[in-house]
C-alpha cells in the first residue's frame, strides 16, 4: 500500500478463499487505521469500477471471475495501479482464469501484478505469467526461511483406524510437551468427528505420564476462575475438555463458542487446540508446536457410496506447517504419516511445492467461452487463443507438455488443439443448458 501515491490510487488484492480475504481485510484495516486508505472486502458487481480516493479492494478469485466474465471486453479498467495475488501455491482453475482475464483486460495499461506464494520448487513460469521481470523474482526454499523451525516426522504402519490414533497419542503428547510453559500447541486431525475421541486419547496419555488429572491446564488457573470463564460456553459438552486445557476449532462449533475458544487460547487457558483438516484454512492463530496426526482421511464421493481413503493435499500440509512458523522463537512441526508417504512429504515440504495449471481439469474456461459468442452465435477460436496467451497454462504447456497431453512440438499447434477442445466443450454445455 506504500506505492499508492496518487489521491485516486486503487488496487485489488485477490485471494483464493473467503477466509483468507477476511483475514487480509482485518490485518490491513489495522495497519491503515491512521491513513487515508480505505480497505474493503469487495462482494458487489462494481469491483472493477474506479473508486474515489485511495482504496484497496480485497476480493476472492471466484467472485472476481464471476464479475470479469460478464464485463464488456471493450470497457477499460481505469486507474488500477496494482493487482496483488495472494497464496498462489493453491492456484486453482477459477483463480488462474480470473487473473488471466484481468491481465488481458489491463494489457494496455500500467497495472502492475505482484504475486505471493508458499515455497515452490520452480516459480519461474508463475513469474513469467504475471509478467514479472526476472530480477523481481525472489524464490526461497522452505529450509531457507529466517525463522527457526524444527521439522520431525514419525511413521506408522497401522492402517487408518482408531487404533492408529491411539498409537499416535504418545508421540503427540511428547510433541506437545516441547512447548515451553505458557506456550501452546495445535493438533491437526482428519475430521470433526474424531476431535473428542482423539482428545481423550491424548489426555489419557497425559494422565499416564504426568500423573495428574489437570491435563494441560496451566497450574496458575484456579477452579473458581475457570468456572466463571466457562459459564459463557453454549455447548456444555466442551466444558470437560476445556477444564483440562484442550479446545477445538471447526465450523461445526457454534460461532460464539468458536470465538470463545480462540479467546481462551490467546489467554493461555487452552494450551492444546485440536483442529480438523478442513479447518486449517480458517484457523487464524499460530502455535509453538504443531502436530499433524495422520495425513489421510475418508471421503464419500456420493450419498450411499463407499468411503474412499484420500491423502492430504500438499498445500494443506504447507498451511498446517505455516501455523508453527513465528516471527520470534523456534517453532516445532511434527508430521505423523504412513511410512510409504514420508519421502514424498519431506521432499516437498523441504524443497517447495510443484505447481501446474488446472484450467483443463474444469469447465471454467468453457463456461467463460459460452459468454463470448458473437452476434452470429459462434465462438471465435482467435478470441480463445488471445485469452490462452495470458494464462499460466500456456507457460506450463511449453515447459511440461506431457502433463497436458500435448503431443505436438509446436506451441501454437498445441494451443490450437486446446482451443478446439474448449469450443467443443462450450458447445456441449450450451446444448445441455449447463452454464
Amino acid at each position: 500500500m506504500t506505492t499508492m501515491q496518487s489521491r485516486e490510487s486503487w488496487m485489488i488484492i485477490v485471494t483464493p478463499r473467503r477466509s483468507v480475504a477476511l483475514e487480509t481485510v482485518s490485518e490491513l484495516r489495522a495497519t491503515s487505521k491512521h491513513t487515508e486508505i480505505t480497505v474493503d472486502y469487495a462482494t458487489g458487481s462494481g469491483i472493477l469500477d474506479r473508486p474515489r480516493g485511495k482504496v484497496v479492494r480485497v476480493v476472492t478469485a471466484s467472485h472476481l471471475l464471476g464479475v470479469i466474465s460478464k464485463r464488456d471486453g471493450c470497457d477499460p479498467i481505469l486507474g488500477l495501479d496494482a493487482v496483488i495475488c495472494e497464496n498462489l501455491e493453491i492456484l486453482d482453475s477459477a483463480y488462474e482464469l480470473a487473473i488471466s482475464l484481468l491481465r488481458h483486460a489491463t494489457q494496455t495499461s500500467q497495472t502492475r501484478f505482484v504475486g505471493f506464494s508458499g515455497s515452490l520448487n520452480d516459480a519461474s513460469d508463475l513469474a513469467d505469467w504475471l509478467d514479472v521481470d526476472p530480477s523481481g523474482l525472489h524464490s526461497f526454499r522452505p529450509r531457507d526461511r529466517d525463522q527457526s523451525l524444527v521439522f520431525s516426522t514419525t511413521t506408522f504402519t497401522v492402517p487408518q483406524s482408531a487404533a492408529l490414533f491411539k498409537a499416535m497419542a504418545k508421540p503427540a503428547h511428547a510433541g506437545i510437551q516441547m512447548a515451553p510453559p505458557g506456550e501452546s500447541s495445535i493438533v491437526f486431525i482428519p475430521s470433526r468427528g474424531q476431535c473428542k475421541p482423539i482428545a481423550l486419547d491424548i489426555l489419557t496419555q497425559c494422565a499416564l505420564e504426568m500423573e495428574t488429572e489437570r491435563g494441560y491446564l496451566p497450574l496458575d488457573i484456579s477452579p473458581e476462575y475457570l468456572e466463571d470463564r466457562l459459564a459463557r460456553l453454549q455447548d456444555t459438552s466442551l466444558v470437560d475438555f476445556v477444564t483440562k486445557g484442550v479446545g477445538f476449532f471447526h465450523e461445526g462449533i457454534h460461532k460464539s463458542d468458536r470465538s470463545f475458544m480462540l479467546e481462551l487460547y490467546a489467554e493461555g487457558l487452552i494450551r492444546v487446540l485440536i483442529v480438523p483438516r478442513d479447518s486449517c484454512w480458517t484457523l487464524p492463530v499460530r502455535a509453538t508446536v504443531v502436530v499433524v496426526m495422520g495425513t489421510q482421511y475418508f471421503q464419500m464421493e456420493a450419498e450411499g457410496s463407499d468411503r474412499q481413503l484420500r491423502d492430504y493435499g500438499l498445500t494443506e500440509l504447507v498451511r498446517m506447517q505455516s501455523r508453527a512458523v513465528r516471527q520470534t522463537g523456534t517453532g516445532y512441526f511434527y508430521l505423523f504419516c504412513q511410512a510409504e508417504a514420508k519421502d514424498t512429504f519431506v521432499r516437498f515440504l523441504n524443497d517447495g511445492l510443484p505447481i501446474e495449471s488446472q484450467l483443463l481439469e474444469t469447465d471454467d474456461l468453457a463456461r467463460w467461452a459460452t459468454l463470448q459468442k458473437g452476434l452470429d452465435g459462434r465462438l471465435k477460436a482467435q478470441d480463445i487463443l488471445d485469452v490462452l496467451s495470458f494464462t499460466f497454462l500456456l507457460r506450463r504447456v511449453v515447459s511440461n507438455p506431457a502433463y497436458y497431453d500435448c503431443t505436438f512440438t509446436s506451441r501454437d499447434e498445441n494451443l490450437s488443439r486446446i482451443a478446439d477442445r474448449i469450443i467443443s466443450r462450450a458447445s456441449e454445455l450450451t446444448s445441455s443448458s449447463v452454464i
